[in-house]
């Protein structure tokens, strides 16, 4: 067996070694202050300030400077014209202080919205020539946000106005609000103000719904948890938004609201009826779910009559047959038709419910046909009056599937009408 000393690999003499790029990334040296210094190397030649020349600079620089690995700090300095060290103390550059074109220096304290705009135009060209910004640019946000009680308040409104606007363009997820959560942050209220700009920006691109969906994503839409403690309230809630001529916000929440206590009335109902399925119905138990809701969530009998039939209707396990469809449908209103009762004692909840029932029959095929025998079944039970559906066949008809309905109810309307010919005609005999 030979022993073989370790001996040194060849090489060519002259010939230089290329190394491969990810070898020099992996040991470049990480050197914040060093990019911070390129980037006013790259805009010292425009003297006047010009936007246009300076985002063209911006673009063309990528293709020199690595806006991948030093992406947070170009961020940073975007935002607030220095690098941001721990504990939110901006560090501006020692020779060309602060940067002229960042969103603290664009926009003015009292009215941040004109200045955001011109730089989050800034900020959506470099982002469609380098796409992979907007994630960086996402990441980044946490850090800068949660600094928020460091900064002047100015300066937290002209942030909030340009986080408003980006998130608007979709620029960067709405992720980094989740952050304002934070205890200390609302605590002292820094969460709210800064929510309040934030939400205010927004709405001046897109709609209150968009902007709820924006936060249900990132999982901060209860906004009532941006507030301090104390002020955890309804009344505090409207009473801040009011004042910021926020209405929309309080009308999106009231609806809110009131979906969510309608799903709990629809879920009560129908665990009442699967309950008791081998009982009687029970009509007793869903009546006080209704009066309940009315009294509690402040609800109309137009609004509770509705949730009840969609409850009862929505409940019933279809067969396949049409037969045995009808039967089940009409035999259901039925044997619930006293619990509408209760909730259509004026001729305003009566015509809700005719419309709603118009309505679903025709959203569900399988019922068209029967629309007229439920009414009939509902006014021989004393649910719906003679005048009420005289009315919805005169006027009172939605548009949806009207001509098949009315077509439906024309010798029904006919005996109606010949009733009130023969009360009338006996009143006139009386006399």
């Amino acid at each position: 067996m030979s022993t073989q000393q370790n001996l040194p690999k060849p090489s060519l003499n002259g010939v230089k070694i290329k190394t491969r790029k990810r070898v020099n990334k992996a040991n470049a040296k990480f050197e914040p202050e060093a990019f911070r210094d390129s980037i006013f190397e790259v805009i010292s030649e425009v003297t006047d300030n010009d936007l246009e020349k300076i985002s063209s600079k911006l673009d063309s620089a990528g293709g020199t400077l690595d806006y991948r690995l030093y992406g947070e700090t170009f961020f940073e300095l975007l935002v607030a014209g220095g690098l941001i060290a721990p504990g939110g103390v901006i560090e501006y550059d020692d020779e060309y202080g602060e940067l002229q074109f960042s969103l603290f220096k664009l926009s003015d304290s009292e009215d941040p919205l004109p200045g955001a705009k011109i730089w989050v135009n800034l900020i959506l060209r470099l982002t469609r020539r380098y796409k992979y910004l907007e994630k960086i640019f996402s990441e980044t946000s946490k850090g800068i946000l949660e600094y928020i009680n460091r900064y002047p308040e100015g300066d937290n409104n002209k942030l909030a106005a340009g986080y408003g606007l980006l998130i608007a363009e979709g620029l960067i997820s709405a992720d980094c609000i989740k952050i304002l959560q934070k205890d200390h942050l609302v605590k002292d209220g820094y969460a709210l103000q800064f929510l309040t700009m934030f939400m205010k920006a927004y709405l001046t691109r897109l709609n209150v719904k968009s902007l709820f969906n924006a936060l249900y994503k990132a999982r901060a839409d209860h906004l009532i948890e941006f507030f301090p403690p104390n002020k955890r309230t309804d009344e505090y809630f409207t009473r801040h938004f009011e004042s910021e001529d926020m209405h929309s916000i309080i009308n999106y929440r009231i609806a809110e609201q009131a979906n969510a206590a309608r799903d709990v009335i629809l879920y009560e109902i129908v665990q009442l009826i699967n309950s008791n399925e081998e009982d009687d119905p029970p009509l007793s138990e869903i009546i006080k779910v209704g009066r309940r809701a009315m009294s509690q969530n402040n609800l109309s009998e137009n609004e509770v009559v509705v949730l009840i039939w969609d409850a009862i209707i929505g409940n019933i396990k279809w067969g396949m047959r049409s037969e045995v469809i009808e039967q089940q449908a009409l035999s259901e209103v039925k044997e619930y038709a006293d619990v509408f009762t209760p909730f259509t004692s004026s001729p305003k909840s009566e015509m809700a419910l005719l419309k709603h029932i118009q309505k679903y029959c025709y959203e569900d095929a399988k019922l068209m046909r029967l629309f007229s025998q439920i009414v009939r079944i509902l006014y021989n039970e004393d649910v719906l009056s003679h005048d009420a559906i005289i009315f919805w066949a005169n006027k009172g008809a939605l548009p949806q599937g009207k001509s098949t309905f009315i077509k439906q109810m024309d010798k029904f309307v006919a005996f109606l009408n010949s009733i009130e010919d023969e009360e009338e005609s006996d009143e006139s005999d009386d006399e």
